[in-house]
């Protein structure tokens, strides 16, 4: 079974950067959506599988990859679809279009089940999930990079505390705060001279309301890799790529 679902969807003011352009914590934010959606589509998103399976989905990986920047007012189409099945993870890749049918950007996102007692990796299986989902080829083919730059003291850039704003449904903090923490290190200039064209992001452990995190940035030739951790403990990993236009 193969399964499609597209939304429609307008640029808004509160999307955009100084430039009238999608920022990309809103780009993060209008794929997520779309994701969610999408298993909402063929009921398993996370209010049914809490229900009945005391489980979640979480995502585990995410690569975004900009085409063409969609702009304030600008209509685009999104179209999420299954890309892998595996017995503990599935990926599903989400495409962005404009109304002459552009692409405007990418996203790939490695999803599993959580137990919301343990908080440990379950099988697909022991969910509702349709047994028979077909995995489609996916669009945005570049695999995940392997995120192991060593960081030191030198490398901090601020501290942050997890709010209340920051909790989602499933009571850690949202994929997008993790963004917005990493886009904050980053002032206005960069985004005057620089274009994004790719953002990788690792999640590799839950934080919660109150916690304590440290952000740090190494900055390399054309791209950035950022780490984010709460004490000793590794949260997130990530990079951006990025090209000069000035």
């Amino acid at each position: 079974m193969k399964i499609e679902y597209e939304k429609n969807h307008s640029v808004t003011y509160t999307e955009v950067d100084e430039e009238g352009k999608l920022d990309i914590a809103s780009s993060f934010n209008l794929a997520q959506n779309v994701m969610t959606e999408y298993f909402e589509s063929f009921k398993s998103d996370n209010i049914r599988l809490k229900a009945k399976d005391n489980a979640i989905w979480v995502v585990t990986k995410a690569k975004m990859h900009f085409y063409k920047y969609p702009m304030w007012r600008e209509k685009n189409f999104g179209k999420g679809r299954t890309t892998k099945v595996k017995p503990i993870r599935t990926e599903m890749e989400t495409t962005f279009r404009n109304k002459d049918d552009e692409l405007l950007f990418s996203i790939r996102q490695e999803t599993c089940v959580i137990d919301l007692d343990t908080r440990k990796i379950r099988k697909i299986e022991t969910v509702d999930y349709p047994e028979d989902m077909e995995a489609e080829e996916a669009i945005f083919n570049d695999p995940y990079q392997v995120l192991k730059d060593e960081f030191s003291e030198d490398d901090y850039v601020y501290t942050q505390k997890v709010y209340s704003s920051d909790i989602d449904y499933s009571r850690h903090t949202n994929n997008v705060s993790y963004v917005r923490y990493l886009i904050n290190t980053l002032p206005c200039k960069f985004f005057e001279n620089n274009r994004v064209t790719d953002v990788e992001i690792h999640y590799i452990a839950e934080t919660k309301e109150g916690q304590i995190l440290k952000v740090y940035k190494k900055e390399n030739e054309n791209n950035i890799e950022f780490l984010i951790k709460e004490n000793e403990r590794e949260v997130i990993r990530a990079k951006i790529d990025y090209i000069n236009i000035m």
